[in-house]
């Protein structure tokens, strides 16, 4: 089943071309998720689209701070801008300025996710979502039984569902944990012992959907309970792993069972 329209009707696209009306819009989401695409079919536009500003690129970078924006454009997307140190603060300043004339969309990462909470330079000018893989009604409006086997073979990330190669997922799989590890968690945490928190990363997939116990990945891990707890925080905010909490009961709710993005 080889469905690549899924990747134009991302799930939140109509609420955020709405309050696009209103306020700034923040996404931040998993490594690979979408973000960029979801931003540029918003422009119903490409990389090389005039409103499209990329911080990782050096001639955007001097765009942006020499505020060089085409005249014609009605909304800019910035992409990975929290990357810039005074971001929040910069795109107040732009936004209070122009907000009657122009609309901001902002994409970026787990370091959005992360900055944004860091002041209140944006209070009351943004509306904030987290984009997730593909749901299952992206994917099929039917739900059928061939869509849920996809999802559940290859996942819900557009490029290994795209391609549905077992191979390729894997290869995908490993290098993007890697970058993961290596970047998203060298920039936003301070993790002596990355060796022991890439076995945890191994570890956890055999463990979704069951009872979460951080005794048991104490024990395994041969580390304290609290530096377990704190892992599974910083993998969390990294968008590695998400925690459902159960429901019922207050002795119920002890229990916690943990999903995968990957």
């Amino acid at each position: 089943m080889k469905n690549k329209s899924v990747t134009t009707n991302r799930y939140l696209a109509s609420f955020i071309n709405q309050d696009l009306k209103e306020k700034i819009v923040l996404i931040s989401g998993p490594r690979q998720v979408g973000k960029t695409t979801l931003a540029l079919r918003l422009l119903n536009g490409d990389e090389s689209h005039p409103a499209y500003f990329n911080w990782d690129y050096e001639e955007d970078q001097k765009r942006i701070l020499n505020s060089q924006f085409p005249p014609d454009q009605n909304m800019l997307v910035f992409d990975e801008i929290h990357k810039y140190r005074r971001w929040r603060n910069w795109l107040k300043g732009l936004y209070d300025k122009t907000k009657s004339k122009r609309h901001y969309l902002v994409t970026g990462s787990a370091r959005l996710d992360l900055y944004r909470r860091g002041g209140d330079a944006l209070t009351g000018r943004c509306h904030f979502y987290k984009l997730h893989p593909f749901s299952l009604k992206e994917v099929d409006l039917h739900c059928s039984a061939g869509a849920v086997q996809t999802l559940l073979t290859f996942g819900g990330f557009p490029e290994p569902f795209t391609v549905q190669s077992a191979r390729h997922h894997r290869r995908w799989h490993q290098e993007r944990n890697k970058q993961v590890l290596r970047e998203d968690l060298r920039d936003l945490e301070k993790v002596e012992d990355v060796v022991q928190l890439s076995r945890l990363v191994d570890r956890l997939p055999v463990l979704v959907g069951s009872p979460l116990s951080l005794n048991a990945l104490r024990e395994d891990l041969q580390v304290a309970h609290q530096t377990v707890h704190n892992w599974l925080n910083i993998l969390e905010r990294l968008f590695v792993l998400f925690r459902i909490p159960p429901f019922g009961a207050p002795l119920i709710r002890a229990v916690q069972c943990f999903a995968g993005e990957g």
